[in-house]
């Protein structure tokens, strides 16, 4: 483990106490606190030589939960919007993670300089007109560091709210997202290229309470590094001790 992700599980166990006590008052998790999910399909894109060994860990199914960071009741005010995706050994829906199964998390977030802008710059009133980064690297073996995002497909869908607009383009079979990487090091740094396409099928109902995100649920051999998925550590631990039932 780097100088820098062992500052940041420092820095995570500092933070763990005030995310407990956070959730414990919300009830839910202190960030992300509603959400609705679907169940996904994951298909592979063409892409270059160099990335097929991160293209071909992502195709089959998915389970998606859709958030905004800060306020309940589907409030559309200025926020930050998620997206977590769950890439799935089996087609099977449940709350509960099996092995292989891959956690990734996405927000309308470039990076962690730019968390003070975020809430201007997301669009909260549509969760498909946004583009959504995981904000820290990843190591790719046979490939080093890279970034990932999901780049969504923008068109107009019926809806009052966000909630209305995906559903109808669930509905539509529109509701799609692309995998995009941008290696860090080597002849394709510096730009973004396609791996896979997200498509959501169709809304489920799972418990919020048993749902659970892991940043390190590395089932695909995509593994977070850096600072900031260090703090996760005992952040997500704490947050998640505070909701477990009694």
């Amino acid at each position: 483990m780097s100088l820098s992700e062992n500052l940041g599980r420092f820095v995570g166990a500092l933070w763990g106490p005030a995310v407990r006590v956070g959730a414990k008052i919300r009830h839910a998790r202190l960030l992300h606190p509603e959400g609705i999910t679907f169940r996904g399909e994951v298909k592979a894109l063409d892409t270059h030589a160099s990335l097929q060994t991160l293209a071909v860990n992502l195709p089959g199914p998915a389970l998606v939960r859709l958030s905004a960071a800060m306020w309940r009741g589907h409030r559309e005010w200025p926020d930050v919007l998620g997206l977590a995706v769950r890439l799935r050994a089996t087609g099977t829906v449940t709350e509960a993670p099996a092995e292989g199964d891959q956690d990734l998390l996405f927000a309308t977030l470039r990076s962690a300089w730019t968390l003070g802008l975020a809430p201007l710059t997301t669009d909260t009133h549509d969760w498909r007109k946004n583009d959504y980064y995981a904000v820290s690297p990843f190591e790719v073996t046979g490939l080093g560091r890279v970034k990932l995002r999901l780049v969504s497909h923008r068109d107009e869908v019926p809806g009052q709210s966000r909630v209305e607009r995906i559903q109808a383009a669930v509905q539509a079979g529109r509701a799609l997202f692309t995998f995009e990487a941008r290696p860090l090091r080597g002849e394709l740094a510096g730009q973004w290229w396609p791996l896979a396409e997200l498509r959501l099928v169709e809304e489920v109902t799972l418990d919020p309470a048993l749902l659970r995100f892991w940043p390190f649920r590395t089932g695909r051999g995509i593994q977070p590094v850096g600072f900031l998925h260090s703090t996760r550590i005992p952040t997500y631990r704490q947050s998640q001790k505070a909701r477990a039932p009694h």
